[in-house]
């Protein structure tokens, strides 16, 4: 299955799906993504199309990739394999992913380029205006453990920092030594934004 940056495929219309479902589905489903457990990479969800509980009672979820058909369909567990989306970072946003941050980040490869877990190891801080960030990232993907240099825009940042389901060796964030405000550049060091806390128990609800 060929899924290489679906997130640039993104469906713009609803399509009608099968099954029970919640009377806000439309509104919530552009909301998350969702991990597959065929290429363990992130996808925007485009269409739930069904539910069930499984055996030990967790919720799981059919759901329809964004910009795939049918035959792409796959079952979630809710818990471990569907979240709030993760936001690509904007030029002037690198102040907001820092060192040991949990973010998904573009790995491509000859016959693949997919969106993967990956753990902020450190940042080259460089300065740069608002329209171009000259930072360079370097991040290990969780699944594979290889490390790469990256620029912005392979880079989607986490709305809030939550534990990897496939990372077990967290090393602890680098604290930044403190600059003179004159040597601050846009994008780099502005005071972080703050963050809105994602509940995915809001995705149980949508159902009786």
């Amino acid at each position: 299955m060929d899924r290489s940056s679906n997130r640039e495929h993104r469906d713009n219309q609803d399509r009608r799906a099968s099954g029970k479902r919640g009377p806000d589905i439309l509104e919530w489903k552009w909301q998350f993504e969702a991990k597959s457990k065929k290429d363990l990479a992130w996808h925007d969800v485009g269409t739930w199309v069904n539910f069930k509980y499984s055996g030990t009672r967790e919720l799981e979820v059919l759901v329809r990739y964004a910009g795939y058909d049918k035959v792409d369909e796959e079952w979630v567990n809710v818990k471990n394999e569907m979240r709030e989306r993760s936001i690509p970072l904007e030029p002037s946003q690198c102040h907001k992913v820092k060192d040991g941050d949990l973010a998904v980040c573009l790995q491509e490869r000859d016959h693949y380029a997919l969106y993967f877990d990956a753990r902020v190891v450190r940042i080259q801080r460089r300065q740069h205006d608002a329209t171009d960030c000259k930072c360079i990232f370097t991040v290990r993907f969780l699944h594979d453990n290889s490390e790469e240099e990256i620029d912005w825009k392979k880079v989607y940042y986490r709305p809030t920092q939550e534990e990897s389901v496939v990372d077990h060796n967290t090393p602890e964030p680098t604290k930044e030594p403190k600059r003179p405000k004159q040597e601050e550049s846009v994008g780099c060091h502005s005071p972080p934004e703050p963050t809105k806390e994602p509940s995915l128990s809001d995705i149980e609800n949508l159902w009786p």
